[in-house]
């Protein structure tokens, strides 16, 4: 067998072997072998007839192609451990030439693990921006956290204002016909929230509980049901109950109330923190993210195709796993948005090669500045993972598995371990300029009502 490689563009290679007619040949027995006992000939026991007596009536060609699907897998294997190359797919087969007497050409194309040419990863400058948080953020984190525990309840009023809950029936109607999807019961709507069709809540203002109305309004241009696209509809609405928003006063006792503190100011002091915390989280991620930009800019690869269609399908499981947790399905998602898996894997695709890339990176400079983990530091980590408290909690049987889950995951947890290391080098060998974040950037991104003290 003889081999060539022959490297292509976007880290592919073709791989051309060359069997000479003895090996065909023994691969066409091998087929022989494999199915002659499905084979009838007149005057013979089944699985006994000879093999030039099969080709004979089946003609001379006739376990060519089982020959060849034995060939096929096994004289790739071959070629990839003579070659040392690393694929990352399955390979695109081809049969260039064969004849008996003669032998045969396969051809492989296949995507390879990527070569990088490293840039340069030391000295690199760049700025990081200062957050402030101000008592204006942990004014407004209260204030969403008040939203929260407010209560509806039945004012004394009867007209609707801008704000309020509103029970109500409709039924839409479009040349004077009913549509589908355009009437229900029951329905809870907070006026002003833009919940609706543009135009629909501003009309409710002004209604009366018990009072029926006509609403008059025309469904947007982009609307996502494209059949009631610019529609002009009518709608009559039914205000049946009417609530409005209280929210609770913000003192000590709102404080006890939704966390472990006793008063406001200990809460304030720790959604501060929480701030603080999140705002060095992602101004140091925007560091991190820069430094490896600049990296790659200076560096050169090819990410096979299919390794970023891989990603980006990782991403979009991902995706959907997060909006699960939040009780949305991804069935759900994808008719609320009109689009599909294959679109949305396809807006990941950018995403998904910067993360490869980053990979490739950390796993040069890994290998560049000899970077290695201990097995102490696995331990370590994996201690983290689990936690004491959480173990002493635990029966035997359960830590048992626990222990043997992170055992099973120890070359993992040292790759992560590893590629924070290469990362730290980076930040750690960079020139970085602190600099005052603009006003803007110390909105807060989180507004989680804190379910534990500080203690």
């Amino acid at each position: 067998m003889a081999v060539k490689v022959e490297k292509l563009e976007n880290s592919r290679v073709k791989l051309t072997v060359d069997i000479d007619a003895n090996q065909l040949e023994q691969a066409v027995e091998e087929a022989y072998r494999r199915n002659v006992k499905k084979i009838t000939i007149p005057g013979f026991r089944k699985g006994k007839a000879p093999r030039k007596l099969i080709e004979l009536n089946y003609g001379p060609d006739v376990f060519l192609e089982d020959a060849v699907e034995i060939l096929l897998p096994r004289l790739y294997e071959q070629a990839v451990e003579e070659t040392k190359i690393n694929p990352v797919d399955r390979p695109d087969a081809d049969i260039e030439e064969i004849g008996r007497g003669k032998g045969a050409v396969f051809t492989y194309t296949v995507d390879v693990y990527p070569e990088l040419r490293l840039g340069n990863y030391k000295g690199l400058e760049v700025e990081r921006e200062v957050v402030r948080i101000t008592d204006e953020d942990v004014e407004r984190v209260l204030q969403t956290q008040r939203e929260r525990a407010a209560e509806l309840i039945v004012p004394e009023r009867t007209t609707v204002q801008e704000g309020d809950f509103c029970r109500i029936d409709f039924l839409g109607f479009i040349d004077g016909k009913p549509f589908s999807g355009g009437a229900a019961e029951d329905y809870m709507i907070r006026v002003g929230a833009g919940q609706f069709i543009p135009g629909f809540e501003e009309q409710m203002i002004g209604m009366e509980v018990g009072q029926t109305s006509e609403i008059k309004v025309t469904f947007p241009e982009d609307y996502h049901a494209e059949h009631l696209a610019e529609q002009e509809a009518v709608f009559k609405v039914t205000i049946k109950e009417l609530k409005e928003k209280v929210l609770p006063e913000l003192d000590d006792e709102f404080a006890k109330d939704i966390s472990d503190f006793d008063t406001l100011e200990e809460l304030r002091g720790y959604i501060r923190k929480n701030l603080e915390d999140e705002a060095t989280r992602r101004t140091n991620q925007k560091v991190e993210n820069k430094l490896l930009e600049l990296i790659a800019e200076d560096s050169e690869v090819e990410i096979p195709q299919s390794m970023i269609k891989r990603e980006a399908e990782y991403l979009v499981r991902t995706f959907f796993q997060s909006l699960a947790m939040e009780g949305i399905s991804e069935q759900v998602y994808l008719e609320s948005t009109g689009s599909s898996r294959e679109e949305l894997a396809k807006s990941f695709e950018p995403q998904a090669k910067t993360r490869i890339i980053n990979d490739l990176i950390l796993e040069a400079v890994r290998e560049k500045e000899g970077i290695d983990v201990s097995d102490e530091e696995v331990d370590d980590r994996i201690k983290e993972y689990v936690g004491e408290d959480q173990d002493e909690k635990l029966g035997p049987e359960a830590q048992e598995r626990v222990r043997e889950y992170w055992n099973q995951q120890r070359e993992n947890v040292a790759l992560g371990i590893a590629t924070r290391k290469a990362l730290d080098f980076i930040i750690e060998h960079a020139r970085i300029t602190d600099v005052e974040a603009p006003q803007q950037s110390s909105e807060p991104q989180s507004e989680e009502a804190p379910e534990e003290s500080a203690d």
